[in-house]
């Protein structure tokens, strides 16, 4: 679908992310959102994922000995997330904060760079998932990224920071607005499939594009973690230039996300509603963010 935008007050060019590092390209880090995608911007307690790296590494043959094939699996960061009830301009909305970091590595002609990505995202939702405004901040080799976007009828309001450098400006794109909000339109309510179905848009302030997404609930899964089982509806969520599968159990919680390139997200610790620690303290015991 072709985009025809409107600009006001556009200070300088889109931020394409290069700068001072020879015009190499990092990597962003993993983020989290899948399962406010499946299921709406339901309250979430404060939520640790690991980003593991899983590779079937084939057998060599040698001339002396043979290494078997084996399946490689390393930590690679962390996303964390929270959905807490709040308010935005004295008016009751959820509030979906997320961060994460994730380690990377780019190969070069003369060496091997170690680089670090962190992504912090945090988005203002009505309750029946109508998206009021977000902030971003994007810290990678390249520098740090900062935008705030407030998001009005037929409008998107943008104010950027990279690089300590200040810009400003307004779209007025000529897409249906209410894609942005179905990226928070349940799809799975109460454990039943609602709508099978759905394609949503997100917005990148940094390079004022709209990117369409569609997901679709695709059959289900039992898996054990921790020696606690889980079963639920795993979700195929099809980008144009990766795809994830959500996996959400029966009991509202994200417990695996399949990503690109080897990676994949993983509960790091059993929600709290199936943890014996929390079971027997409750909420006597807080941890941040809560």
């Amino acid at each position: 679908m072709s985009i025809a935008i409107a600009f006001l007050a556009i200070l300088s060019t889109p931020y394409q992310g290069r700068s001072n590092t020879g015009g190499l390209a990092f990597k962003p880090a993993a983020t989290v959102g899948q399962r406010e995608i499946v299921l709406g911007p339901l309250l979430q307690k404060s939520t640790v994922m690991q980003v593991q790296f899983n590779a079937d590494v084939a057998a060599e043959f040698g001339s002396q000995n043979v290494l078997p094939s084996e399946t490689i699996e390393f930590s690679k960061g962390y996303v964390y997330w929270s959905v807490t009830d709040g308010k935005l301009n004295d008016k009751p909305c959820r509030i979906i904060k997320t961060e994460g970091m994730t380690k990377g590595a780019l190969p070069t002609k003369t060496q091997r760079i170690n680089y670090v990505s962190k992504n912090t995202t945090t988005w203002w939702v009505q309750p029946d998932g109508k998206l009021l405004q977000e902030t971003v901040e994007i810290i990678d080799p390249t520098g740090t990224r900062q935008a705030e976007v407030v998001y009005a009828s037929g409008e998107v309001d943008v104010s950027l920071t990279v690089n300590d450098r200040k810009q400003s400006y307004s779209l007025f794109p000529n897409i249906d607005m209410s894609l942005l909000d179905s990226q928070f339109k349940p799809m799975i309510e109460a454990g039943k499939i609602v709508l099978p179905i759905k394609e949503f848009v997100k917005f990148d302030p940094f390079s004022q594009s709209f990117t369409h997404y569609k997901a679709m609930v695709s059959g289900t899964f039992h898996l054990t973690f921790m020696a606690t089982k889980f079963e639920g509806m795993h979700v195929d969520i099809e980008g144009p230039k990766d795809n994830q599968i959500a996996y959400v159990s029966k009991d509202n919680d994200l417990v695996r996300v399949d990503l690109p390139s080897h990676l994949f997200l993983v509960l790091d610790t059993l929600p709290r509603d199936k943890d014996p620690f929390y079971k027997s303290f409750g909420d006597t015991i807080r941890i941040k963010g809560d």
